[in-house]
């Protein structure tokens, strides 16, 4: 079957923007919903079987897997809106309290991370050096913008100290980004905190004053005051199929390959060729949104000229990861896990990057009377550690897991999952690669490039940046 044109010109509409999003992750069905809410068709092209990109749940012998997100951070107005207009309310279940506790593999110990500033001065984590440094930081000279090419672990050394950085900082950054602090760039792996020097001169000044704005309802009137960590009964997979119930009706075309995405100077617009199993299509649209990985963009049937014009950004590091999820009964593992999960230390000799606590985060994670913990490891800084074999891997980490929260025997479940290229790392000189792509989209009227490797790596991020794109392409 062949289609001459899905989305015929007109007069009568030629102010509503037909809009082809390449991949069905959360950005791209985030996008699509934004862009028919404002009155523009919006279609979704996805090479795969099933929506959601990395977001995947599944369930087995009663534990609830997450393979990728293991949670949704709620802490802006856009997200909110998106889960109610879903419907996902009652399938929202928040984070136990104890996830405001993390710890800190130290010297082969477990420590918890202090929450406050009166723990943090009473924490035998950090020594009395550290934490007198650590006072110094509102009066410290901030770093000009053109000195913005700056390595998160230099701008923590600068403004926080080391301790802060081995002890604190540094594996947060393993947590998030699975990444070497020494090589993400400041500004845009971490662009809050990057902001709060720069319009504050000082971090801790500009987290209270950015804290009393929200309270009061200035400054970003999308930002919320109350930030929750939230999943949903059914895990987060949930959350991409709820989108796509928004969206009108085949607006996402699965199991779809594109032969070929060219730009028609003349006429200012994108022609497309697809094929879904014996079914071949063609559509004209006024704008191409590319959601998929950076590493998958050069696999797209685009022209030479525009895939030369993004040559750099295919090429951005994406380091294994690989999870492992660990079930036990409940009375094998005599420590509490009451908390978010652990993360290392970063001169820790380990083969862990760290550890979630799924079954204490939210309800129905794992079977009655059991528990779930959920091991990463790999990343930039141990990328040989996410290819060992299942059984090496397996025994590297019950080692290091009998010693630190003191289990007996065996794990009852056991589920790896594997990611190649996990997540992007915007690393020193992830600027000329902005730089590249904006280039490319003034050159190329129309076609977008939008994904975890722009506008921010979390869920929530992808989101909003959905967001943000319907604007850009309404206006």
């Amino acid at each position: 079957m062949q289609y001459a044109s899905i989305f015929p010109m007109t007069e009568q509409n030629k102010e509503r923007k037909n809009v082809a999003i390449i991949g069905a992750g959360i950005t791209g069905l985030s996008a699509a919903y934004y862009l028919q809410q404002a009155g523009h068709s919006a279609i979704v092209f996805e090479k795969g079987k099933r929506i959601g990109g990395a977001i995947q749940t599944t369930v087995e012998k009663g534990y609830l897997c997450e393979h990728g997100p293991n949670s949704l951070m709620v802490n802006d107005k856009r997200v909110a809106d998106i889960i109610t207009a879903a419907g996902l309310d009652p399938e929202v279940v928040i984070a136990d309290a104890a996830a405001n506790k993390r710890f800190i593999v130290h010297e082969r110990k477990l420590h918890t991370l202090p929450s406050s500033p009166a723990s943090f001065l009473t924490s035998p984590l950090f020594s009395f050096k550290a934490k007198a440094r650590l006072l110094k930081e509102p009066f410290l000279a901030k770093r000009e913008p053109e000195a913005g090419n700056e390595a998160f672990a230099d701008f923590v050394r600068r403004r926080l100290g080391q301790e802060i950085l081995d002890k604190a900082a540094g594996p947060f950054v393993s947590g998030i980004y699975a990444g070497d602090p020494n090589r993400l760039a400041t500004r845009h792996a971490f662009p809050r905190l990057y902001a709060l020097e720069q319009d504050h001169g000082s971090l801790f000044k500009g987290m209270f004053k950015t804290a009393r704005e929200i309270k009061k309802g200035k400054g970003d009137t999308n930002r919320l005051a109350k930030r929750e960590i939230i999943s949903f009964k059914k895990g987060m997979e949930a959350l991409p199929q709820g989108i796509e119930s928004l969206l009108e009706e085949d607006s996402v075309f699965p199991e779809t390959l594109l032969d070929s995405i060219k730009f028609d100077h003349k006429n200012k617009r994108w022609l497309i060729h697809w094929k879904c199993g014996k079914t071949t299509g063609q559509g004209s649209f006024s704008n191409v949104v590319i959601t998929v990985p950076a590493h998958k963009i050069s696999e797209l049937p685009l022209e030479a000229k525009i895939l030369d014009a993004v040559s750099t950004v295919p090429h951005l590091d994406y380091p294994p990861v690989s999870a492992m999820i660990l079930g036990f009964k409940r009375s094998q593992v005599k420590h509490p896990l009451d908390g978010f999960g652990m993360l290392n230390a970063l001169n820790e000799k380990s083969k862990m990057l760290g550890a979630l606590f799924p079954s204490t985060l939210f309800p129905d994670r794992a079977p009655n009377d059991h528990v779930s913990i959920n091991v990463m490891l790999g990343g930039s800084r141990t990328p040989d550690h996410a290819n060992m074999s299942d059984s090496a891997m397996k025994a590297s980490v019950m080692d290091e897991l009998r010693r630190l929260l003191d289990i007996d025997g065996n794990p009852t479940f056991t589920k790896i999952t594997r990611w190649k290229k996990a997540i992007p790392q915007l690393n020193l000189g992830y600027n000329n690669v902005l730089e590249q792509i904006e280039q490319c989209e003034r050159k190329f009227p129309g076609i977008h490039f939008a994904g975890n490797y722009r506008g921010g790596i979390s869920v929530g991020d992808c989101i909003t940046s959905g967001s943000d794109l319907c604007d850009k392409i309404s206006r």
